[in-house]
């Protein structure tokens, strides 16, 4: 565990600003939720391999005069998350706002997929979404609030997500219990789920195809993909005092496409042969 830009001394945010940890928030969905949540919160800047663009995070939110943590932790390690957890506790002395947006997994089919793949994909997915559940608990006052980002490979079967996808349905069932465990403290536990978001992820999924990307915008009734900062003020709602009532929900962000009925089952030939 390799903590960046750490302050030894307990550093209280200003009254008002509530402490936010985002995962994964170097890039993609998790860096426009954190950017959004800064707005009113301090930030702990979390990633496991690109210190570059942590650091490039960083430098935005502190330009923004916005209380910064930046730490490196590798889901997958539970004595790593407990790290993060105390770094946090170290330099802000509470934590208000959970976002688990990192995932990692192996995009191959489901007959393909080996031990390895899938004690990583849940180690990272749903065992340290337990323990930073926990370790928040421990940290925040009332009106916490813990969201974790979904997916719609929990729902229907996507080429490929079958692994990342039964990790996802996991979150689910773990958000409704925990939501029913904090309300009583006036915490709130939700899910969000995007549709296809422009990410980088998202290229991966479809390998260079640019047709499968255009389908999926055609199969998106919105006409076309969702942003990360779509996903991101989905998010705020739920962090902020406006959702004090909404708890144990998932919601979904994509566009209408799950209305429609899905669309992934057309890009099952990205991932008919080997992973």
């Amino acid at each position: 565990m390799a903590i960046v830009n750490h302050t030894p001394d307990r550093t209280a945010p200003a009254p008002g600003r509530r402490v936010a940890l985002v995962t994964g928030s170097a890039r993609g969905i998790g860096r426009a939720v954190l950017e959004r949540l800064a707005d009113d919160h301090a930030c702990v800047v979390h990633y496991r391999r690109n210190a570059d663009a942590a650091r490039e995070v960083e430098a935005t939110l502190v330009a923004r005069g916005v209380p910064t943590l930046v730490a490196r932790a590798d889901l997958a390690e539970a004595d790593e998350v407990a790290a993060l957890l105390d770094a946090v506790d170290e330099r802000f002395g509470r934590l208000d706002t959970l976002v688990a947006s990192a995932a990692a997994t192996r995009f191959s089919p489901v007959l393909d997929l080996r031990p390895h793949h899938v004690h990583r994909t849940f180690s990272t997915v749903v065992a340290s979404f337990v323990h930073l559940a926990q370790g928040t608990a421990a940290l925040m006052g009332e009106h916490g609030r813990i969201v974790a980002v979904g997916g719609l490979d929990a729902r229907f079967a996507q080429a490929g997500h079958g692994l990342l996808g039964a990790a996802k349905a996991a979150l689910e069932a773990l958000c409704r219990s925990l939501a029913v465990e904090l309300a009583p403290r006036g915490a709130t536990v939700n899910v969000v789920v995007p549709g296809a978001v422009d990410t980088d992820s998202l290229d991966l999924y479809f390998r260079g195809d640019a047709a499968a990307r255009a389908a999926m915008v055609e199969g998106t009734p919105a006409g076309r993909l969702a942003r990360p900062a779509d996903i991101a003020e989905l998010v705020a709602f739920l962090c902020s005092p406006h959702a004090g009532f909404v708890t144990g929900q998932v919601l979904v962000a994509d566009g209408g496409a799950s209305a429609e009925g899905g669309g992934w089952s057309r890009f099952r030939h990205l991932w008919d042969g080997p992973g």
